[in-house]
């Protein structure tokens, strides 16, 4: 897929995710909107919180243990060639509306509607849950995403601020893609280079 149309398609679909969202926020719209409080301090704990996500692709991207081998061969054939011929920018942006599209569906809105009926912790792993649903390219990476959206779901939970968990998502995912599209592009590289030979 070519970088524009896969720019086109990211922004549409988080895109959409972040109308979809807001739309069936109904009557909790002014409630969750205010959540959403950026801050020097706010900006610290996104930094923060980032480092044990940041930590977890480390040692998946090192591991030897064969759950996490799958999941970073998942990442390396199906998530690295998507991005392949993205340039830094485009990750960027893809990034923000990933962080911002999907917090404010999955956990401004979800979690939010489902703590309601069910209470906090059931509400945040049915919103976990359907996030690692959404995110299915293999059973491994689908646990990954389940994870991470608890992981999410708990940081909106005890800061209550939205802006915190859009930022996190966002600057792990572009970290991420990065990291995913270079080890791709080093791969090629290194299979030229041994052809070449």
């Amino acid at each position: 897929m070519n970088r524009k149309t896969l720019l086109s398609v990211a922004v549409l679909v988080e895109g959409g995710l972040f109308l979809t969202g807001y739309l069936l926020l109904g009557d909790l719209r002014t409630e969750v909107w205010a959540t959403i409080r950026v801050s020097w301090i706010a900006t610290g704990y996104v930094l923060l919180l980032c480092l044990p996500m940041l930590i977890a692709l480390y040692i998946t991207m090192r591991t030897t243990w064969p759950p996490l081998s799958r999941l970073r061969e998942e990442m390396d054939e199906k998530v690295g060639p998507i991005f392949a011929n993205s340039k830094l920018v485009d990750l960027a942006v893809i990034a923000f509306f990933a962080g911002v599209g999907e917090e404010l569906f999955f956990r401004g809105w979800m979690q939010s509607a489902l703590i309601g009926k069910f209470g906090v912790w059931l509400g945040i792993l049915i919103a976990s849950l359907v996030f690692g649903f959404a995110h299915y390219l293999s059973k491994e990476y689908a646990i990954y995403a389940f994870i991470t959206g608890i992981y999410l779901g708990l940081i909106y939970y005890v800061t209550g601020n939205l802006f915190i968990v859009m930022a996190v998502h966002a600057n792990y995912d572009f970290i991420a893609l990065i990291y995913v599209v270079r080890k791709g592009k080093q791969k090629t590289e290194n299979l030229t280079a041994q052809e070449n030979m």
